[in-house]
């Protein structure tokens, strides 16, 4: 009988939360966390949003309420400012976007109180998920300073 060691998978450590916000490690990798505002309108799934602070790509991945329609504009509004997002399935991302990339949609984050998320499901019913901003300054400080980047 051949035994082989095989090394646990470690969960993410949490770091610290502020106001709904969360900063966590996982490995080299740190990112803040927050789950959307409680919302009347049914979703497919629970909406989350996680801004990545690798320091080659910082980047916001949303998990979305719903998924969207193929072809679909997701919109971001923060604060006074809106981005288009790159968008699949339930899932959008700051990725390459246009108004100075994912460095500006996370320093938008760190000046307003909300972010809000435009879409169209695949039955094409406008839907949008809203996110309450004020801890993300501090979880976003937090994770940062737990990686060291």
């Amino acid at each position: 009988m051949l035994a082989c060691a095989v090394p646990a998978l470690a969960a993410p450590q949490a770091i610290s939360v502020h106001s709904g916000w969360g900063a966590f490690r996982d490995g080299k990798r740190c990112y803040a966390i927050a789950e959307a505002e409680p919302s009347l309108a049914r979703g497919e799934l629970e909406p989350f949003a996680s801004v990545s602070l690798a320091p080659d790509a910082p980047a916001l991945q949303l998990r979305l309420s719903r998924v969207i329609r193929t072809g679909s504009a997701v919109t971001l509004q923060v604060g006074n400012r809106r981005f288009r997002l790159s968008g699949e399935g339930a899932t959008a991302t700051s990725r390459d976007v246009g108004n100075g990339g994912s460095r500006a949609v996370i320093a938008a984050l760190r000046e307003a109180d909300t972010m809000v998320v435009h879409a169209r499901d695949r039955r094409s019913r406008y839907f949008r998920d809203i996110y309450d901003l004020s801890g993300a300054p501090t979880a976003i400080d937090a994770a940062l300073i737990g990686c060291a980047l």
